[in-house]
């Protein structure tokens, strides 16, 4: 909550695409993934809109597939993996530019990010499939629980006085929309082999004042944490399953 009333902080849509970084310069764009490789095959569509920008430049973005109105990596996927022109085209795909390192020769990578915006927001001619990725600037956690409600990814939170991060940093934190249910634990298995303490949690969740079963937790624990916590339910064993 402190970083969302944090006024040094901006608020982005998070996107599930493929991030790609642009480079521009005369009539030549590269397309790079973010292990390195050239995918301006895949999506040529792209290639051919940022030609047509006034300015050279080097930027950071976000390839994306909408389905019923929300980004899907999955469509995206098939894009990315068809060998086929014609399928290809069946799959429409947009890039939204979130940051910009260079224009018309000068470095800029090192501004405040807010200041960065505001420079690719001029600079840059945002025209489909071409687009800018917007950002609010305050009631980041409001901005959060909206972003759940309509079904998006998350929300990313960025210091707005950070300059470019060329690699993962706590200058962006994200905030993904997960589905959340609270549940009781109920009960366990034994352990397996040589496993420790116990095999795995039964939990469940109450309706109508009645303990449902839910399933199994049996991943994530260490050895002291499967002994430890073993020794704190044994000793509130019951014989009655505690479940409808």
């Amino acid at each position: 909550k402190k970083r969302f009333s944090d006024k040094d902080w901006i608020y982005e849509r998070k996107l599930d695409g493929e991030r790609c970084l642009i480079f521009k310069k005369g009539k030549t764009v590269n397309l790079m993934s973010r292990n390195k490789k050239e995918i301006n095959k895949i999506y040529p569509e792209l290639e051919k809109a940022l030609k047509n920008q006034k300015y050279d430049f080097i930027a950071d973005g976000e390839v994306v597939a909408f389905e019923n109105h929300k980004t899907s990596f999955s469509k995206l996927q098939q894009r990315m993996h068809s060998k086929e022109k014609d399928s290809r085209k069946n799959i429409s795909v947009f890039y939204y530019i979130f940051d910009l390192l260079h224009i018309d020769g000068y470095d800029i990578s090192k501004l405040p990010l807010n200041e960065r915006k505001k420079i690719l927001n001029k600079a840059i001619n945002f025209d489909d499939p071409i687009r800018y990725s917007a950002h609010i600037t305050e009631d980041g956690e409001d901005y959060y629980e909206k972003a759940c409600k309509k079904g998006w990814e998350g929300i990313i939170a960025k210091d707005a006085r950070a300059g470019y991060m060329h690699s993962r940093s706590k200058k962006w934190l994200k905030f993904k929309c997960e589905n959340r249910q609270e549940l009781v634990i109920a009960g366990y298995t034994d352990p397996q082999g040589e496993r420790k303490g116990f095999g795995a949690l039964l939990v469940g969740f109450y309706k109508n004042k009645k303990l449902q079963y839910a399933g199994k937790v049996g991943t994530g624990f260490t050895d002291k944490v499967l002994e430890e916590l073993h020794g704190k339910m044994k000793k509130r064993e019951i014989d009655k399953n505690p479940y409808e």
